[in-house]
């Protein structure tokens, strides 16, 4: 009796397992569907717009100041060191594509605090109605392209490439998806 009672235990917690980590399967999953391709393009794109704004919901005063012959405003207190923002967009993009994205667009580390050139702009793109299509897979590399609907009626086309970083599908580009 205790063998059957503990058989239908662990057939239960299995059960609970899978249900409770189903919602995060498919993205962490060798494969990736073109759906869960758009929900994470969709959320890198999030995660571009917050870093180059300096804050993810709530803003704050950014002071500016001029650094060789730049004007550059500091980050919000959520990204005011390089450590916070990496560990932010690492959430969604590979560590090269943060590297790289931080250098090309000018951060930089100025009396203490993290900032960045000003400028303006917002994300413009309505990533969850892409139509996407595979165009190169690999083991842990799948490549897309993409034809993004604007909000203004019109369309982009982009080309994004996800890299398998541990358990988890991530953007290799940084500004791939703004």
């Amino acid at each position: 009796m205790n063998k059957i009672s503990g058989m239908l235990l662990s057939i239960i917690v299995l059960i609970f397992t899978t249900l409770s980590t189903g919602a995060t399967a498919q993205t962490t999953s060798q494969n990736l569907s073109d759906t869960n391709a758009l929900k994470i393009a969709d959320n890198a794109s999030k995660h571009f717009w917050n870093a180059l704004h300096g804050y993810t919901n709530r803003p704050c005063t950014q002071k500016t100041f001029s650094y060789k012959g730049t004007e550059y405003s500091y980050l919000c207190q959520e990204f005011n060191t390089k450590d916070k923002l990496v560990t932010y967009l690492g959430e969604t993009f590979t560590n090269n594509a943060v590297e790289k994205g931080l250098t090309n667009y000018r951060y930089i580390t100025y009396k203490g605090k993290l900032a960045r050139p000003v400028g303006d702009g917002d994300g413009m793109l309505e990533w969850k109605k892409a139509k996407i299509k595979l165009i190169h897979q690999k083991q842990n590399v799948r490549s897309y392209n993409l034809t993004v609907p604007t909000v203004d009626g019109d369309s982009v086309k982009r080309s994004v490439t996800f890299y398998k970083s541990g358990a988890t599908w991530k953007v290799n580009q940084f500004d791939a998806v703004q």
